[in-house]
């Protein structure tokens, strides 16, 4: 079945690095446009410096997966929106200023009005997503005028300007270089409006374009080809092209022939440049010469934090007013799959007006042009009285299409028009995550096994917040309970989770399925040097967040200093790239679902880590009763997952843990043996002990409580063996 479907690379989750490789101009937008119009009905691009998001009417987004993939490997900084509500709610947002860079700027909105035209253009735009294009920018305007979201200084303009002054620079005694003439240079102009400047040079690929805007900006146009001069001169720099310069752009500028580059070398006065451009008009390597200073569109972003701060307070209003045309939408697009039903019952009603004015008209005698129009006009305003409880009905059944009897087929029984071919579903499963980059791929993955089972079904993806992606990590079910409840309340149908994240109580009326086939259970040392486990140097700083992983790692590393870390996969990169750990450790699997295992520095052998209970399986969690959702569930049963995952969990429960406390299984199986090794420590990791166990696999449970029950008990001796040293030594 048809949906909207989305996928976006973006600011939030891409360095400036990679966004510049990723973007397109007008034409590169153009056909791309063309060669996604062949896999989907419509399709739209928004490219700008920090994003590029492709939005598509069709049943899947796998294609636009792949031509993303036609850039290089950057999955791991893809957003994937799966579904309908998904996609809507985030170019929503988007438009609303709620993703940009600088809550609340406006630039967004033109530039997806221009996105549209493209689109347009090209005729790659239909009906489902001019109106949802539409409403998006209609959306935005109404947050602008609602809300004071827009009405606090943080726009790039106001960035730069900031920048010019903070450094010391007099603007009426600064000479200016602009290169480019597009939107971003457009930027410099609100910065030049502000005062007068000594003087300004105006450089663009095309000269004629270039000595417009210096005619109206008061300067001297140059040639990019020669512009040498103007850069020697120049205090501050300004790029905002997204063509290719060749602006201090050699990847050696110290031993570069190029006059170009050698200036900055040359010249005794400092130089301001500021980078608009993606991608980047100038070589980062200017940062390290003491007389300049470069700021890109990365630098900026942690500039305007506290400019953005009074636009945050604005925030709920605008997601407000995004939820209330989200339904709006919601609403328009589910009445659309019914519209061949209701223009095929009008056409039948206008058909029969017809036949029977034809009868009447030649029984009324000499009737003027003005008496048929009124007796038309009549006959409409009839039809309409007549036909709107029955219209309205067949609305109300759009937004619920998929109960039971499909009732619209009853509708065109009704109506006699079984000529019209709309597709119903047999059935909808709305399936719950949370909306994690890691969730909804592990999410979508399962999406697509349940269609190519029962491809007559429409899936629905809904995102939950829960606990944990607010920060309470430390609560029991703080990935799980939210989704939980949206499924006892039946909200959703279904629950993905990662199954180590499923608390040991059973939730009452509720049923988890460890059933997919497990991912990679091992975990990884990612470091910032480069040097596995045992070539860390002393004192070097690793950041986990499992007592699990500290525990294990002092037996062989005691030298290292374990500090706690945080958040989602890329937030952890990024806290030990800025510095503050000298190695993460993460798991494999989360890692290979999202495309990033490259990443990895060592993949522990078992023998130094085992992997948390459960660790690299998803758990299907369902409603506890029999039906259609449970039976098609069940078709996605990989035996030795299940009878790891009930090994592990019967560990786990034996001694009365979580995932918070020190413990960690490991169930291998083959054929009807199995194999579990575990560990279990005291809290601080002081006290260790690791044993195995083999056995038939349908003693499992048994076999893991054993286990977990001997390792409790060499602890225990251990600890009873301590106190009695202590006593004897006093």
């Amino acid at each position: 079945m048809d949906k909207i479907v989305g996928v976006e690379i973006s600011h939030r989750f891409a360095p400036i690095s990679v966004r510049e490789r990723l973007a397109l101009n007008k034409e590169q937008t153009r056909e791309a446009l063309k060669k996604l119009k062949k896999y989907y009905k419509e399709v739209f691009i928004i490219s700008t410096c920090n994003r590029l998001s492709v939005y598509a009417y069709g049943t899947s987004h796998n294609e636009i997966v792949n031509f993303f993939d036609t850039f290089g490997n950057y999955r791991q900084y893809l957003s994937i929106l799966p579904d309908t509500e998904i996609a809507v709610i985030n170019l929503f947002s988007t438009t609303a200023g709620l993703e940009s860079q600088a809550i609340g700027e406006h630039q967004i909105v033109g530039q997806t009005k221009d996105a549209l035209d493209i689109a347009r253009e090209e005729q790659t735009i239909g009906p489902v997503l001019d109106e949802l294009i539409r409403q998006s920018i209609h959306t935005g305007k109404r947050v602008r005028l609602e809300t004071n979201i827009g009405k606090f200084s943080a726009s790039l303009a106001t960035v730069g300007f900031e920048l010019i002054t903070t450094h010391g620079y007099l603007i009426n005694e600064a000479t200016f270089l602009v290169i480019g003439t597009g939107n971003m240079a457009n930027l410099v102009a609100t910065i030049l409006d502000r005062t007068s400047i000594k003087k300004l040079y105006v450089a663009s690929h095309d000269l004629e374009r270039a000595k417009e805007m210096a005619k109206e900006w008061g300067g001297t146009a140059v040639d990019m080809n020669n512009i040498h001069q103007a850069l020697a001169e120049a205090n501050v720099i300004i790029g905002g092209t997204q063509g290719e310069i060749n602006l201090l752009h050699e990847e050696t500028m110290a031993t570069s022939k190029c006059p170009r580059a050698n200036f900055a070398l040359e010249t005794g006065g400092s130089k301001l440049f500021i980078d608009f451009g993606v991608p980047r008009n100038f070589n980062p390597d200017l940062k390290n010469h003491n007389n300049i200073s470069l700021y890109d569109l990365d630098d900026i972003k942690k500039i305007t934090y506290d400019g953005l701060l009074k636009r945050y307070d604005e925030i709920p209003l605008a997601k407000k007013i995004v939820n209330q045309e989200l339904a709006w939408f919601m609403v328009w697009l589910k009445n659309r799959k019914v519209a061949p039903v209701i223009e095929a019952y009008w056409k039948n009603l206008e058909d029969m007006r017809d036949e029977e004015l034809e009868w009447l008209f030649p029984k009324m005698g000499n009737l003027s042009v003005h008496q048929k129009e009124l007796l038309m006009r009549f006959t409409h305003r009839l039809l309409r009285k007549i036909s709107s409880p029955t219209i309205d009905g067949i609305k109300n059944i759009a937004q619920n299409i998929h109960i039971k009897d499909n009732p619209i087929n009853t509708a065109k029984q009704i109506l006699d028009i079984e000529n019209v071919e709309i597709f119903v579903p047999k059935r909808k499963i709305t399936i719950g995550t949370r909306g994690s980059k890691l969730a909804l791929t592990q999410t979508n993955w399962v999406v697509e096994q349940l269609k190519s089972l029962q491809p007559d079904y429409e899936f629905e993806t809904k995102i939950i917040k829960t606990s944990g992606d607010e920060g309470n990590i430390n609560i029991v079910g703080a990935f799980t309970s939210a989704l939980q409840r949206a499924l006892l309340a039946n909200e959703i149908d279904i629950a993905i989770h990662s199954f180590k994240d499923i608390p040991t109580e059973d939730v009452n009326g509720l049923r988890v399925i460890p059933i997919t086939e497990r991912e990679d259970f091992r975990d990884v040392l990612i470091s910032k040097s480069g040097k596995k486990l045992m070539e860390l140097p002393s004192r070097a700083v690793i950041g986990t967040g499992s007592l699990r992983r500290t525990a294990q790692l002092k037996q062989i590393r005691p030298d290292l200093d374990y500090k706690f870390i945080q958040g989602n996969v890329d937030g952890r990169i990024q806290k030990m790239e800025g510095g503050e750990y000298d190695a993460i450790i993460l798991a494999a699997a989360g890692l290979r679902r999202l495309n990033m295992i490259d990443y990895a520095t060592e993949i522990l052998d078992l023998k130094i880590m085992l992997p948390a209970v459960g660790q690299g399986i998803l758990g299907i969690e369902i409603v506890d009763k029999e039906g259609y959702i449970l039976d098609l569930v069940k078709k996605l049963r990989h035996n030795p997952t299940k009878y790891a995952a009930d090994a592990e969990r019967a560990f786990l429960i034996a001694l009365g843990g979580g995932c918070n406390l020190p413990i960690a299984a490991y169930a291998n199986v083959e054929d009807n043996e199995i194999h579990i090794d575990g560990v279990f420590t005291n809290e601080n990791g002081t006290l260790f002990s690791r044993k195995s166990i083999t056995g038939n696999v349908k003693e499992r449970r048994t076999l893991a409580r054993t286990l977990a029950l001997e390792l409790k008990k060499e602890i225990e001796e251990t600890i009873a063996k301590n106190k009695l040293n202590e006593i004897t030594t006093e």
